[in-house]
């Protein structure tokens, strides 16, 4: 049975460890061994991860089968798309699930954990950034209510990829 709790400091690590995982699984196959590797050398050291643990007006939620980490969520508030939604939105930054849970109901208890959570800080948006070929979670999002707003430009190593930023009115 999986269950969603928020993450303590002593899991950051396997959290990391899981999202190199699902990452490379999720986007190997459309970009390079060397651009990957720079992204996380860049954005996934553990130093990172236990940093944005530690961000003010963030939350980290693990799901666990048993005691096996098979998937996070982290939420956070920042001014990146306050132009579009004014000042009273949280971002879905990143929800991973490892590939034994695709289709399972771990993405769904995820989404529900992140609606209490910003419903609860009384937020009005929730957005996000799915990159433009990464149809699979655009069509997921698409199903619970997110809408394309906007773009921007995510780095891979030497490569500008652009990610669609979703929204969805709580």
């Amino acid at each position: 049975m999986i269950k969603i709790r928020k993450a303590t400091i002593e899991e950051v690590p396997a959290v990391r460890e899981l999202a190199i995982e699902v990452y490379t699984d999720t986007f190997a196959e459309h970009n390079t061994r060397e651009n990957l590797e720079a992204f996380f050398k860049d954005a996934y050291t553990l130093e990172k991860f236990e940093k944005e643990f530690h961000e003010p007006n963030t939350v980290l939620y693990v799901g666990l089968d048993d005691l096996k980490i098979v998937g996070f969520l982290r939420l956070r508030q920042s001014h990146e798309v306050n132009n579009f939604l004014g000042n009273n939105h949280i971002e879905l930054q990143r929800l991973y699930i490892h590939r034994d849970y695709h289709g399972s109901t771990v993405a769904k208890m995820f989404m529900e954990e992140a609606w209490n959570y910003a419903k609860a800080k009384k937020h009005e948006w929730m957005w996000l950034g799915v990159w433009e070929k990464n149809f699979r979670a655009q069509k997921f999002y698409a199903k619970w209510g997110f809408e394309r707003f906007s773009e921007h430009v995510f780095q891979m190593g030497d490569d500008p990829q652009t990610d669609w930023l979703m929204k969805r009115k709580l």
